[in-house]
């Protein structure tokens, strides 16, 4: 191989028209992945008009990423199971012998992460209520819903990869890049990594500020 070829991934490239292409893919990581993984969920939240912020951190194995979205549905029930054991316990299907409750697709991809974690914390912050759960390599050892006011409400999703399943470091540079190009198309989020805020790239910070004028 030549020693000499630059293989950094390269920078988000805007189009004319302040359309952005692809962010480079990050080399194959399971913890860039789960992150991945968790943003793209709370990205959803604020397409949809719901989340404003998303934060995220990333230090070896271990992540965190929370947003100001609605948070899980806490309470809702899919035929009398709890709507979250489809979300992070799917893969447990069926949760009883001889069950025919409809399988919930989007659960799958949230349980199969869930599964990749020797711990999983979740925090679902709701107006009048906070539920905190924690899974140990995809079962859940402790679950509580205990009636609060929040002002802010939301998901804070944490933890630590089984190190079985990683081979290397996350490379903290790759993911910022990626979270940049998530930025580019939706230079409205307020998005930080590693407790630094991001900002949308300058044509795009110049698009914004033209609009307004």
């Amino acid at each position: 191989m030549n020693s000499d070829v630059d293989t950094t991934p390269p920078a988000p490239v805007l189009r004319e028209n302040n359309l952005v292409h692809p962010p480079p893919p990050l080399s194959p990581n399971v913890t860039s992945s789960v992150i991945q993984t968790l943003v793209l969920y709370s990205l959803a939240e604020h397409q949809l008009g719901h989340a404003t912020s998303i934060r995220v951190t990333a230090n070896g194995h271990a992540f965190a990423v929370e947003d100001d979205g609605r948070g899980h549905a806490v309470n809702r029930t899919v035929e009398g199971s709890p709507y979250l054991d489809f979300i992070y316990t799917h893969l447990d299907y069926p949760f009883r012998p001889g069950s025919t409750k409809p399988v919930q697709l989007h659960g799958l991809g949230m349980s199969l992460l869930n599964r990749l974690c020797a711990e999983l914390k979740v925090s679902v912050r709701k107006s009048t209520a906070t539920m905190n759960m924690t899974f140990e390599s995809g079962r859940l050892v402790h679950h509580e819903l205990v009636e609060s006011a929040n002002e802010i409400t939301g998901n804070t999703i944490s933890g630590r990869v089984d190190s079985r399943h990683e081979s290397g470091a996350i490379d903290e540079s790759a993911l910022c890049q990626w979270l940049l190009g998530i930025l580019a198309g939706s230079p409205s989020l307020r998005l930080r990594f590693n407790g630094q805020a991001l900002s949308p790239p300058p044509r795009i910070r110049k698009g914004l500020i033209a609009g307004l004028a």
